[in-house]
């Protein structure tokens, strides 16, 4: 892995990861799965829906949406540490894109190999899409003298092993949350196109809806393993993986809030608006989803995220009394009630 300026591109150490991309729970990791499972998909539980997905899919929709000419190079002079910010959000952004083209990548090869040609096809579309994101990213980085060797940065991270029915609902979640921010951004800087720092924001648009087309395209794979949406299996994958995901977008959209003041948007009520909507969105998919009428959850996020901040900057006898705290709030949020939803699931 190498990161280089363009003038005096540095030597980084064997372990030493890019700027701005320092080890901790935070950091965007690689995946791998059950992938000799998944090669066993039954197509035909979803067969219909499957077939109307592909051709959408097939039909690439964003190919001409991502300008391979147009500039990215920042609008407007930014201060050193606005382009930390930028740049910060560039690598997080670059390396979690690039990890899902690789998954992607992988599971098609697979389904190939098992003669699942049409699922090998279908992945390779969702992989061509994670790689336009990730060279669009790449090009704006270059814009701010940082060079990121994508394929060998891997080699310095390990992959993280999720059984096939965890990868199914985290993908689903972080592509549908990943569409509403993009949704919830776009929205805002077209009403205040003056707090557009970057042209790479112009394309969000054709991104969310890259985004929200994926999840719905995950959202057929979990149909045709039904047994992953069914019973208490079901009600608690859903349970585990919406508190997951909105536990760690909680923390990752206020403690690196800079980005989000950048443009002006307030990051806990930004954080608040995306775990809504990407939860009411989940009921299209998973079988059970918070119930958040009593406001019990959104507001423990607050309680939660300030725990985390006196866990991170306490020391000696107090770190784990700190850690203690974090832990009891997130387990208890954890317990919240949730609410049966009406998914279409086959099997």
């Amino acid at each position: 892995m190498t990161a280089t300026a363009s003038s005096a591109p540095p030597t980084l150490g064997r372990n030493e990861l890019p700027p701005h991309l320092d080890e901790n729970l935070l950091t965007p990791r690689f995946y791998t799965t059950e992938f000799d499972k998944a090669a066993k998909t039954n197509l035909e539980i979803a067969r219909s829906d499957f077939e109307a997905m592909f051709k959408e899919m097939e039909a690439d929709y964003n190919l001409k949406h991502f300008d391979r000419k147009a500039s990215l190079e920042r609008l407007n002079e930014l201060s050193p540490e606005d382009k930390s910010v930028y740049e910060s959000y560039l690598v997080r952004s670059v390396v979690s894109e690039f990890s899902g083209f690789l998954l992607f990548k992988e599971i098609s090869n697979r389904f190939k190999k098992a003669g699942q040609k049409e699922l090998g096809q279908f992945f390779q579309f969702l992989a061509r899409d994670e790689a336009r994101h990730a060279g669009f990213l790449g090009r704006a980085l270059k814009a701010e003298g940082i060079n990121i060797d994508l394929p060998n940065l891997p080699k310095k991270r390990a992959a993280t092993f999720f059984p096939l029915s965890w990868v199914l609902y985290s993908l689903y979640l972080s592509e549908k949350i990943g569409y509403w921010r993009y949704i919830l951004i776009n929205r805002h800087l077209k009403a205040n196109p003056d707090k557009a720092c970057a042209p790479l924001f112009d394309f969000f648009e054709p991104w969310c809806q890259d985004e929200n087309r994926h999840g719905d395209c995950i959202n057929m794979m979990m149909r045709c393993w039904p047994g992953m949406t069914k019973g208490i299996r079901g009600k608690i994958l859903s349970r585990f993986f919406l508190w997951t995901v909105f536990l760690t977008h909680t923390l990752t959209v206020c403690e690196r809030g800079e980005f989000y003041e950048l443009l002006d948007i307030d990051p806990v009520l930004f954080d608040e608006e995306v775990i809504k909507q990407t939860n009411n969105t989940s009921k299209n998919a998973f079988p059970w989803v918070y119930n958040f009428e009593d406001g019990r959850f959104l507001e423990m996020r607050l309680k939660i995220l300030e725990s985390f901040r006196n866990w991170r900057k306490s020391s000696g006898l107090s770190k784990p009394v700190a850690m203690a705290k974090f832990v009891s709030l997130i387990l208890r949020q954890f317990a919240l009630p949730m609410e049966k939803t009406s998914a279409v699931r086959y099997g």
